[in-house]
C-alpha cells in the first residue's frame, strides 16, 4: 500500500477545511436586533447572555461564550474608523464586551503587536489600573479570518473589550 503524497494530503485537508459541512451557527448582526441591549445582556448581572462570533459571514468562529463578558460604555471611540473598513463607523454611545480575565477567557481571539503609533495622551480618559499608563494597545483580530479590529487590550495587562457592533450574536429562536 502506497502513502499519499505531501501534495494530497495537503488538498485533502484543503478540501474538507473549505466544505460545506462545516457547521455555521445561526447568528444575527447587533443591528438586526429590536432592543439589542435587552436582548443580548442578561438583566441580572450585564452579562452577554449569547454566544458571540466573528462577524465575517463565511468565517463564523466563536470569539466567546455566554456569560464571560459584561457590557460597558465608554466615552470617546478607541476602534480606529476606516473608509475601506468592513465595519459600520462607530457612533455613541461606544458600547463594549469588557472581559476582564485576560486571554483565556476567549475561545478564538488573536493580538497584533504592540500598536506604537497610538499615545495614550490621545485615548479617551480609560486606562486599567492594572495597565502602566505608558503600555501600548494591541489590536484583537479573529483569529480564524484575521477580521479586526474588532476590540483591543492593553500591552501587559489582563483586560480586553470587544466593540459590541462588530460581532455577531447567537440567533437563539423562542419555540
Amino acid at each position: 500500500m502506497t502513502q499519499p503524497t505531501q501534495a494530497e494530503i495537503f488538498a485533502a485537508l484543503s478540501a474538507q477545511s473549505s466544505s460545506s459541512s462545516r457547521f455555521k451557527p445561526s447568528t444575527k448582526e447587533y443591528t438586526s436586533f429590536e432592543n439589542p441591549k435587552d436582548e443580548i445582556v442578561s438583566s441580572s448581572n450585564s452579562l452577554n447572555n449569547r454566544k458571540i462570533y466573528c462577524s465575517r459571514e463565511k468565517c463564523s468562529s466563536l470569539i466567546l461564550l455566554k456569560g464571560v463578558a459584561k457590557l460597558i460604555e465608554i466615552e470617546g471611540s478607541i476602534l480606529p474608523d476606516d473608509s475601506s473598513s468592513p465595519f459600520i463607523k462607530s457612533s455613541s454611545p461606544h458600547l463594549y464586551w469588557s472581559i476582564p480575565s485576560g486571554p483565556f477567557s476567549f475561545e478564538n481571539i488573536g493580538f497584533s503587536r504592540p500598536d506604537t503609533s497610538i499615545i495614550n495622551d490621545s485615548l479617551p480618559n480609560f486606562i486599567p489600573k492594572d495597565v502602566n499608563e505608558k503600555s501600548k494597545i494591541k489590536w484583537l483580530i479573529c483569529a480564524e479570518c484575521d477580521l479586526g479590529p474588532i476590540g483591543w487590550s492593553f500591552e501587559g495587562g489582563k483586560g480586553a473589550w470587544l466593540d459590541v457592533k462588530r460581532l455577531r450574536y447567537e440567533d437563539v429562536k423562542s419555540d
